[in-house]
């Protein structure tokens, strides 16, 4: 069984999904071209599959897999300051919240599990760490208009989004 500390970050990292998707299917409305949506819906997918990921270690370590509701309160009333924002002001933000707010959370989870004594447990924290760092580069490279600014994440996606034309 993995240690409290871990399974404390291990919440928290399951509630960034929730907030991920939560925040990524309001941006969702904001997209205007078929590109746009395709990021977002992109982003949207990711934060998914990271939470469908977790589910299982949630369950089998008995925790709740309740959504957090303040998440859905705080995203909700921040919807207008979101619209009111440029695509490349809204990704700014998503960079800095993610670098500042997230990023160091995931990245500690691998750090609380024995590789040895928890195999698959370790895996989905390291893939967690990576999940977040393919966010946080993924925003860098919409911010300086990349070819392909989705790379880091469709490259982990299980079900990857049709990119337009």
């Amino acid at each position: 069984m993995p240690s409290k500390d871990f399974l404390e970050c291990l919440k928290d990292v399951y509630h960034g999904e929730q907030t991920g998707e939560i925040f990524f299917d309001a941006m969702l409305e904001k997209a205007d071209s078929p590109e746009q949506q395709y990021i977002v819906g992109s982003f949207l997918q990711f934060e998914t599959e990271g939470k469908a990921l977790i589910r299982p270690a949630m369950s089998r370590f008995g925790l709740s897999m309740v959504e957090d509701r303040q998440a859905r309160e705080t995203v909700s009333a921040g919807k207008e300051t979101l619209f009111a924002m440029s695509w490349e002001e809204s990704f700014a933000a998503i960079n800095e919240t993610t670098r500042s707010t997230y990023l160091q959370r995931y990245v500690e989870l691998e750090t609380l599990v024995c590789a040895e004594e928890e195999p698959e447990t370790a895996k989905l924290a390291k893939f967690m760490g990576d999940h977040e760092r393919a966010l946080v580069l993924a925003t860098e490279n919409i911010l300086n208009d990349s070819e392909n600014p989705m790379e880091p994440i469709v490259s982990l996606l299980h079900f990857p989004l049709f990119r337009p034309a």
